[in-house]
């Protein structure tokens, strides 16, 4: 037997570690695709083998507090395609030529969408269903022939086998209100802004897929698998909003803005004083929450077309279109209920007072005088009226609204414990309210000097938000609770209420007794002759209230914030309301002529909405509209009696002894003491007379003319019906009109202020 040589047993050993040194190789080799590279081979194969389709979440909804759909989300299709297919059918370019004309897109964009080398790619997200149905009569098969005929082969349906589409949601808003506190959604339906962006993990959901097989080259398999991941709709936000309210709200924002060419536009907000539920807040002027990047509704209230003084500062270089548009839209959607800091003015003194009665420095009876100014260190501070108000007495200086009191209050409190009730009412932080781009008031910092204690007293050196400022007022009124403002009372899904929220009391600020004591006398501001706030008072119902007028910008300049706060019923409180007006441009920029009878008719609106009944006074009673009786086929005596017993007027046409037509006609309101025309022949023609201008008369001169011109006269709106020092503001028929012979033209009367 013989044993091979060393040289054999040589080589094969170097044969047997070239094949060991190789198997380990190919085993590390494999060991690296199947474990280190293993995800991303099955995510390849996977990728190559099948098609996945995303099924679109529906957005939860947002309701107000009565369950109405302010913000939902409807059905509408994506246009998607399949390159590949496309590709195949070598129509890329007519496919692409079409496509851009019905989608309104550019021609490159769509062709390198549908040339992409890939097997699935969107071309357009959430299209109009005009767009979608031309896209499918495309695809119609049946009408092949008859475009084969006409010689129109550029829409044979063959040249689309690539394109179809997915079903999307768009969010819609169906009453169009409140844009601010809504907000709106993005290109991929995420929140923007307000609600919708505050809770978009909520309203969100969970997106599904469809995953199906595909052949080699993209196309759909005969044989095709398919699986399904259900979609997870997003949870509905309930708000504290009401709808009708917020319409109110709205409504009179928009009148406010023209009436008194705001440049800088309004804000309004509605609480519950009790519970801080927000119940409308606004901004005007605002967008369309369906179009929310059209600036075409900002524009036309013409506050943003001073570009320099507006957007951009001089010493800047000149913005371009594109940049100016973006400048006007993050106006257009800054909600300045929540954002925009500002000198409350007068209206503070409500925090002044509360804390001077808290405190016992004050007290109903105690004594002060006005001379117009007081010094205070080395700084004389002036009182809105310049001749000052004499002696007076606490709730005399509050109706007055007087600087003088305010400055003492202020100062018998002390810098340390006027800075502890400005922190205890909440206005040195935010209030924490449920939405994005809430600031924070500005106050000093540090030790304050005695002129701050005076200044702040009454309003001034120091900025607050509208949320802030109304928040601190409610605890003022509701007992002495610093509530937590709420805008949203719950979330629910289809199982139910998710989470709910429930009011939230942030700080106990004074006693009840103070509080009860600071209705009565922020009453009296409105319905005392003398008070500041008269021209906020409705018949009937008992409003509390104070206006504010502060400064903006510099001490010297003209530019003026008017604004007031009223509430109401005052004995019992269901709402109060704060209106703020930016930059009046006109003649009387001040809260008690021009924002209180805006609060008054709000506050009207909003109570008879909420079924609180009127109760009026003997007074008022008086005052009130009477009904045109009827009296045509009297006798002239007889009708003339008639109407004297209902405490109005008769004047006698034509020389007959029986009425036989009358204007006003029976059944009309009509004021006392007006005059109810009897005609003895029927009129004949049309018989008009010419309405005449009445704004700026005294409520005498108002009777006088439009009785002259043979019209009757009523008082409207809201304000305190006194005569004395109250002017013509607005008429409900506007002069050089014609009208019948005894129309009622309603005037609305305002007494001046210059707080």
């Amino acid at each position: 037997m013989s044993f091979p040589s060393a040289k054999i047993k040589k080589r094969m050993l170097l044969m047997f570690a070239l094949f060991l040194t190789m198997l380990v190789g190919l085993v590390f080799r494999v060991g690296y695709w199947q474990i280190i590279k293993g995800d991303w081979l099955k995510a390849e194969a996977i990728q190559q083998q099948t098609r996945e389709r995303t099924i679109t979440a529906n957005r939860g909804y947002i309701y107000d507090r009565n369950g109405k759909p302010l913000a939902k989300s409807v059905t509408v299709d994506t246009v998607a395609c399949n390159p590949e297919e496309v590709k195949k059918s070598g129509a890329a370019e007519i496919v692409a030529a079409k496509l851009a004309s019905i989608l309104e897109m550019n021609y490159d964009d769509v062709y390198k969408s549908i040339t992409k080398n890939t097997s699935y790619q969107i071309i357009k997200k959430r299209i109009t269903p005009e767009q979608s149905q031309a896209i499918k009569d495309l695809k119609d098969s049946s009408k092949d022939k008859e475009r084969k005929e006409q010689g129109n082969l550029a829409e044979l349906s063959t040249n689309y086998s690539g394109i179809y589409f997915e079903e999307d949601s768009k969010r819609y808003y169906s009453y169009n209100i409140a844009p601010h506190v809504i907000g709106f959604t993005g290109y991929d339906n995420e929140g923007r802004q307000g609600i919708e962006m505050s809770f978009d993990k909520e309203l969100t959901g969970r997106a599904g897929s469809i995953i199906s097989a595909k052949s080699a080259n993209g196309t759909s398999m005969d044989f095709q698998y398919e699986a399904q991941i259900s979609s997870e709709n997003g949870a509905d936000v309930v708000l504290t909003i009401d709808e009708t309210i917020q319409h109110f709200l709205e409504k009179h924002l928009e009148n406010a803005v023209v009436d008194d060419k705001l440049k800088e536009g309004a804000a309004g907000i509605i609480m519950n004083p009790k519970t801080g539920e927000i119940l409308a807040m606004a901004t005007k002027p605002d967008f369309d929450l369906n179009s929310p990047y059209d600036i075409s509704q900002f524009e036309k209230y013409q506050v943003l077309l001073d570009p320099q003084e507006e957007i951009g500062s001089e010493a800047s270089a000149p913005l371009t279109d594109e940049q100016k548009i973006a400048e006007i839209r993050n106006k257009m959607w800054r909600n300045k209920a929540i954002s925009d800091t500002y000198e409350p003015g007068s209206t503070f003194k409500i925090i002044t007072a509360a804390a001077g009665l808290e405190e016992n420095v004050v007290n109903l009876d105690s004594k002060f005088y006005c001379s117009g100014s007081v010094k205070v260190g080395s700084h004389t501070i002036h009182c809105h009226k310049v001749g000052g108000h004499g002696a007076e007495t606490f709730v005399e200086g509050v109706q007055n609204s007087c600087n003088p009191v305010f400055i003492e209050i202020g100062l018998r409190l002390g810098a340390e414990k006027f800075m502890q009730y400005f922190k205890a009412f909440g206005l040195t932080e935010r209030t924490g309210i449920d939405l994005v781009g809430e600031a924070k008031g500005v106050y000093h910092t540090g030790e304050l000097s005695e002129v701050d204690v005076a200044t702040s007293s009454f309003g001034q050196s120091f900025n607050v938000t509208p949320i802030q400022l109304i928040t601190a007022v409610s605890a003022v009124i509701n007992g002495g609770n610093l509530m937590k403002p709420q805008i949203v009372k719950e979330i629910r899904n289809d199982s139910g209420v998710i989470k709910s929220y429930q009011p939230e009391i942030r700080n106990r600020v004074i006693s009840q007794e103070t509080s009860d004591t600071m209705r009565k006398i922020l009453e009296s501001v409105v319905s005392s002759p003398t008070g500041t706030g008269k021209n906020a008072y409705i018949k009937g119902y008992r409003i509390g209230g104070k206006t504010g007028t502060s400064q903006k910008g510099a001490r010297t300049g003209t530019k003026r914030i008017a604004s007031f706060v009223g509430f109401a019923p005052a004995d019992d409180p269901q709402i109060v309301c704060l209106i703020m007006l930016d930059e009046p441009q006109v003649a009387n920029k001040y809260g008690g002529t021009i924002a209180a009878p805006v609060v008054g008719a709000i506050i009207e609106d909003t109570l008879e909405y909420l079924g609180v009944e009127r109760q009026f006074t003997a007074d008022e009673l008086a005052q009130m509209s009477l009904t045109v009786p009827e009296v045509r086929g009297m006798a002239i005596s007889d009708a003339e009696k008639n109407l004297k017993q209902s405490n109005l007027k008769a004047k006698v046409t034509g020389g007959g002894q029986t009425v036989v037509d009358q204007l006003p006609k029976p059944g009309a309101s009509i004021s006392a003491s007006s005059t109810v025309i009897l005609y003895t022949t029927q009129i004949q023609g049309e018989n008009l007379v010419t309405v005449p201008n009445v704004v700026g008369l005294s409520m005498q001169e108002t009777r006088a003319r439009l009785e002259a011109a043979g019209l009757n006269f009523e008082v409207i709106g809201a304000g305190q019906n006194s005569s004395e020092g109250a002017y013509a503001a607005k008429q409900s028929i506007a002069a050089g009109e014609k009208v019948q012979p005894a129309t009622v033209v309603g005037v609305e009367f305002r007494h001046s202020s210059s707080d």
